[in-house]
């Protein structure tokens, strides 16, 4: 009698699946303050969960500061998408101190390009979701930023915001929504726009990844929180190329025996929110409910990100 074996299956992880080091210093931040916080520190349950089980409260993104103060509140975290400027100037007036885990790639080069070109006389158009909290507070560091994120918003631009315009986008977006909402913008509104792709060089690297492995593997799983925008941008990347075979999971508990039917390589992903021990974590129970011979591979190339490499201007 012959024995049927199951086959091996190679669990194959994106170069650069996890966290970057934003989000590992604001989460680092956040255990050492042991301070509230005003909102997720980053989208990512286990992460929140994991703060809340250290005593540490999470506030509302957007809470009454006056209540605040009378709670007796005298210090916050700020999480790593940001914060209005104008609600960080109101917090020094009331006396709350805030530890300012905001991105260095926000800080230093979202904000600055912000400045720098409304000061040569450009107007400012973000290209990003509207009701993200980066954008929320990138838009506050210029002056009358408008924000696009779909045609509609395009069509109700001005017709002319001055001899000047510049696009830049919200850190975590596709290139291709970021492409096809530029040239929407040029098409309807100013041929001249300068467009400047301002995604994160850790976000990109994660993006072109998870889009090489998805063109070869028989199936991909997402990793991360489904409040993460760059997450949920991986799983759409990978929809693209297997539309019936990819899932996004927030939790190992979520992973299902019946995706790794006829699989004999299965690409995973994590967005920059992800932990890489949830992704590890991801990997061991597909293993476990896979049952046969595993190969785990990782993939590589040339080019690690450095902590103060924010990216490259890049026109489109």
């Amino acid at each position: 009698m012959s024995v049927t074996t199951t086959p091996e299956i190679e669990i194959i992880v994106a170069h650069s699946a996890g966290t970057c080091f934003g989000v590992e210093d604001a989460i680092e931040m956040a255990e050492e303050q042991k301070q509230p916080i005003l909102g997720p520190i980053v989208h990512n349950p286990i992460v929140v969960s994991s703060l809340a089980e250290q005593g540490i409260p999470i506030l509302e993104r957007y809470s009454d500061l006056t209540s605040l103060g009378e709670n007796g509140v005298e210090e916050v975290v700020i999480t790593a998408h940001g914060y209005p400027k104008e609600l960080k100037e109101d917090l020094d007036k009331r006396g709350i101190k805030y530890h300012d885990a905001t991105c260095p790639v926000l800080l230093k080069w979202v904000y600055g390009k912000i400045r720098t070109f409304e000061a040569d006389g450009y107007a400012v158009i973000l290209v990003g979701n509207p009701d993200h909290a980066e954008i929320i507070a990138s838009r506050s560091y210029g002056h009358g930023i408008h924000v696009v994120y779909s045609d509609e918003e395009v069509a109700a631009l001005p017709d002319d915001l001055g001899p000047k315009t510049v696009a830049i986008c919200q850190t975590t977006i596709t290139r291709e929504k970021f492409q096809y909402l530029v040239d929407a913008i040029r098409r309807e509104k100013y041929p001249d726009l300068k467009a400047i792709d301002t995604r994160c060089k850790p976000v990109k690297n994660q993006q072109e990844a998870v889009e090489r492995l998805a063109q070869w593997v028989d199936a991909m799983i997402i990793v991360g929180g489904f409040d993460s925008s760059n997450t949920t941008n991986l799983a759409r990347i990978a929809r693209k190329f297997l539309p019936e075979a990819t899932h996004h999971v927030d939790s190992v508990e979520a992973v299902d025996r019946a995706w790794l039917q006829g699989v004999r390589h299965l690409g995973i992903g994590g967005g920059t929110s992800t932990p890489k021990e949830q992704i590890q974590a991801v990997s061991r129970r597909i293993a476990e409910l896979h049952g046969g011979k595993v190969k785990f591979s990782r993939e590589d190339r040339e080019g690690d990100v450095v902590k103060e490499d924010f990216g490259e201007d890049v026109e489109v």
